[in-house]
């Protein structure tokens, strides 16, 4: 499972969303609402870059599917829906797909600001919040290249990387391990934990000195490309060229 950041699941008659992006500063307050008609807590629970990037396409949040029911928080929210939008329909407010229960929530609680899609996802919050994690401004990489850069050093090494399962084995799909240190230490090496796979700068930083570091990311070089990205070490070292280049002209200047 990857990512998809954006809402799309509402659409107007001329299938166009009728969702918008969502402020990050409107991000809480918006949850604070919804956890009114829901009863569970979300703010807590937000996956992707829901809440760390300045706007994002929808908000993604973790429900406990050992606790909550699918059934029982689809009919509270159609009891919202029927309530406050008599005669309405309620799939123009709620839908499911697989995991997901997607409700379309007023931002801030408030129609005239318009609209975000919310996808409750159902599963572990703890090991979701980790395998789901997001990307900030601070880098031009989302959370999708970090599963890419994962599943290209998992596969190099005989594994497969799943942000439902965990890791498991690449011939006999077996679950190897669900915990995040470990699953760490097996992809990155010894002594690796949790936030070293907090994200791609992250991860290349342990992995670029290791001899096998291009069959580590040599599927993660490819599905970068398509997207007209370069694995940091690129970026680092055409940064030094061009620093480079400033110097050796400024001393040419001098000399002059």
């Amino acid at each position: 499972m990857i990512l998809k950041e954006g809402g799309n699941v509402f659409k107007g008659a001329d299938g166009v969303p009728v969702t918008q992006r969502i402020n990050k500063a409107d991000v809480d307050p918006t949850l604070a609402w919804l956890e009114k008609i829901t009863g569970i807590p979300h703010k807590d629970f937000k996956l992707g870059s829901t809440g760390i990037r300045s706007t994002s396409g929808d908000m993604d949040i973790a429900v406990n599917q050992g606790e909550v029911s699918k059934d029982d928080l689809v009919a509270k929210l159609h009891a919202w829906v029927q309530k406050n939008k008599p005669g309405e329909d309620v799939k123009s407010w709620v839908r499911k797909s697989g995991i997901n229960v997607h409700f379309k929530t007023p931002i801030n609680g408030n129609e005239a600001n318009g609209f975000v899609q919310t996808d409750l996802m159902f599963g572990n919050p703890e090991f979701m919040m980790f395998s789901l994690r997001g990307a900030g401004d601070d880098t031009p990489y989302k959370g999708m290249h970090r599963m890419l850069l994962m599943a290209s050093i998992a596969k190099a090494q005989g594994m497969k990387w799943s942000a439902n399962k965990g890791l498991l084995d690449r011939e006999t799909n077996e679950l190897i391990t669900a915990v995040p240190d470990e699953i760490a230490e097996k992809m990155l090496g010894q002594g690796a934990r949790r936030n070293d796979l907090d994200s791609v700068e992250s991860i290349h930083a342990k992995i670029k000195g290791r001899p096998d570091y291009e069959a580590l990311v040599a599927d993660a070089k490819d599905a970068f490309a398509r997207d007209n990205l370069a694995l940091p070490e690129t970026v680092e070292e055409s940064l030094a060229d061009r620093q480079l280049t400033r110097i050796i002209n400024s001393a040419g200047v001098l000399v002059r």
